[in-house]
């Protein structure tokens, strides 16, 4: 079975390392805020577009930023996902769409950040297609959490999976799951 994952918002947890952020710049930006539209300064408190864009910058500044995110996934899902890895009786695509910072390109330092997570070697896929990547790829199942990708995948016929985020509840899809393990019990049965 060929299966891509998404990794921002699925594994890491973005959100709370840009809120993180955010509030170190802008001490009036609550740290603890339910994320419930895209765009950050559309739902998040004391935020606006200008100050939004000064967060963008600082992460665009910070060297390998995102070796140092935290993870969302559970340590459970994750040590789960290294040993189907490790099994090697599916093929896990990692493709994300992240944009670049200082240090080590968007593709090594996602790996390294994988890697010493779930302790298995992968490769990374930087790409914003991925319902093309993923079509080609001939992906079987998929996960993924920002609604324009979720959309992509779904135009190319991508059983597509979504990781339930508020800001993609507007998606009526019935495949919805709350965690990177529940993902896998669903196409793993």
């Amino acid at each position: 079975m060929k299966i891509m994952i998404d990794i921002d918002d699925i594994l890491t947890d973005f959100n709370r390392a840009f809120l993180r952020i955010a509030h170190e710049m802008f001490e009036e930006v609550p740290l603890k805020v339910e994320v419930r539209v895209w765009d950050f300064w559309k739902c998040v408190p004391n935020l606006t577009l200008e100050m939004e864009e000064k967060v963008w910058e600082v992460i665009r500044n910070t060297e390998d930023f995102y070796e140092s995110l935290p993870p969302y996934a559970s340590e459970e899902d994750l040590m789960r996902l290294g040993d189907l890895i490790a099994e090697g009786r599916h093929e896990f695509y990692f493709i994300t769409s992240r944009f670049p910072t200082k240090g080590r390109n968007v593709q090594i330092q996602s790996q390294r950040w994988i890697q010493k997570a779930i302790d298995e070697q992968v490769s990374v896929i930087v790409s914003s297609r991925k319902g093309e990547l993923c079509e080609v790829l001939g992906i079987e199942y998929a996960v993924d959490d920002a609604p324009h990708h979720i959309e992509n995948l779904l135009d190319h016929g991508i059983n597509t999976y979504i990781l339930d985020w508020p800001y993609n509840r507007h998606i009526e899809h019935r495949l919805r799951v709350k965690s990177l393990g529940e993902f896998l019990d669903s196409i793993l049965i």
